[in-house]
């Protein structure tokens, strides 16, 4: 660890040496005088072999560290200081010297200009080798690549607050040696892995992106974000990140051929991740019905459902009648079906579980505004896990609702559309 300070606590490195130090048994600080920094032993340079060397140090003195820790058999380094490639000419010019200096000794560069790397390590142990505090420690199968370490925070507050389990995070910067294409390749061959979302500013070999990333898809969903899509976008991403944002046309065109699925909001990408990790969100038929007790919100519902391609097949004759043995007269039962409010609350079960076990549906987004009855949220639960037929939410201001649908796996969303939009987005081609 370079770049944690002896005599400034409030230092960027103090920060990552402490995150670091939760998750590392043999860990040592590198520093020219102490002896000790923050409980943790410090020596004038590296004197072994090391698994990970992380570099927080100014870029001037960052050449230099890099040097030592690659002398000393390091095999991956993440240099997390700034003011190389995106700073201009003088930048560049020493990113470069790093990066072949990194090269030359068989080793591996992660960023500079980047937030650094978290990863679980099974049981109750974590890698926070990052400037992020609080790194949510929620296991799951997600991974996250990003050349933006400001929106790696974003994703890390929104599995904070969707209860998105993670697996593998790394913020790449600059990225002269290991680049967005490298990163998937990694992780298309980690068993933990099951989902992974990228944020990209640019990318240095598109065929080489749409060759590694068609092989993947078939077993994994990659979700990507292009930022720089407009020209004052792109002239941004140039200077953050010192990369070249490309035209919007041929990323939409290499993304369609990789088979990811491309995004334009960070609303619509961290929705599109929270659906796919269920794992029977991810490849399912596209005829659909729309459970609700709120007509307005299920019309809504309705309307995005159509636009996104899907099918709201009308439930036949039969089918309705053996709904209304449940629902009130006036309820709508084609599909979109409303039990409405005045459904009594022990007719649930069986109105839910007749849409459920339609043979011509190929899953359900439920919708409930302010009907916090219990029994609905346990209809839907028991249907859901009965018939296995991929499901998504939107609930509104029903706690006891929420907690029995949330208990069987069906993912909440923030709106009639965004719950449309996650049940969109894993239907097969």
């Amino acid at each position: 660890m370079y770049g944690a300070s002896a005599s400034d606590p409030a230092k960027l490195g103090n920060t990552l040496l402490a995150n670091v130090a939760g998750g590392i048994a043999d860990l040592r600080c590198i520093h020219p005088t102490a002896s000790a920094i923050d409980g943790v032993p410090a020596q004038p340079s590296l004197t072994k072999a090391v698994d990970l060397a992380l570099v927080s140090v100014p870029a001037r003195g960052a050449e230099q560290a890099v040097r030592d820790a690659v002398g000393a058999g390091a095999r991956v380094v993440v240099v997390l200081s700034s003011g190389f490639g995106e700073a201009g000419p003088d930048g560049l010019a020493a990113q470069e010297r790093i990066a072949a200096l990194v090269r030359e000794h068989g080793a591996r560069l992660v960023g500079p200009n980047c937030m650094g790397v978290v990863s679980h390590l099974g049981d109750d142990r974590w890698l926070n080798g990052s400037y992020f505090w609080a790194v949510p420690k929620t296991p799951g199968h997600v991974s996250f690549v990003s050349q933006s370490g400001a929106f790696g925070g974003m994703f890390l507050s929104e599995v904070r607050r969707r209860g998105l389990g993670f697996t593998r995070f790394v913020s790449l910067g600059n990225s002269p040696d290991v680049d967005v294409t490298q990163a998937l390749g990694w992780l298309a061959d980690d068993p933990e892995t099951q989902v992974i979302g990228v944020f990209s500013e640019g990318l240095r070999d598109g065929r080489d992106f749409v060759d590694v990333a068609r092989s993947i898809t078939p077993h994994k969903p990659i979700v990507v974000l292009k930022g720089g899509r407009s020209t004052a976008g792109a002239r941004a991403a140039s200077g953050h990140t010192g990369s070249l944002a490309g035209t919007a046309r041929a990323y939409e065109a290499g993304f369609t051929r990789a088979g990811v699925v491309p995004v334009a909001t960070s609303d619509e990408f961290f929705d599109v991740l929270s659906a796919f990790a269920v794992p029977r969100l991810r490849r399912h038929g596209r005829r659909v019905a729309v459970i609700t007790v709120s007509g307005g919100p299920g019309v809504l519902a309705a309307d995005a459902a159509e636009a996104a391609g899907l099918e709201l097949v009308p439930l036949s004759d039969q089918r309705q009648s053996a709904i209304r043995a449940f629902a009130p007269d006036f309820a709508a039962t084609a599909n979109p079906v409303d039990l409405t409010p005045q459904c009594p609350p022990g007719n649930f079960h069986g109105a839910i579980s007749e849409v459920y076990t339609d043979e011509s549906l190929d899953g359900v987004v439920v919708i409930n505004c302010g009907l916090d009855i219990p029994e609905f949220g346990e209809a839907v639960a028991a249907a859901h896990t009965a018939t296995g037929k991929p499901t998504t939410a939107f609930l509104l201001d029903t706690p006891r609702v929420q907690a029995a649908v949330s208990h069987a796996g069906i993912p909440c969303f923030g709106s009639p559309e965004a719950a449309v939009r996650g049940f969109a987005a894993g239907v097969k081609p």
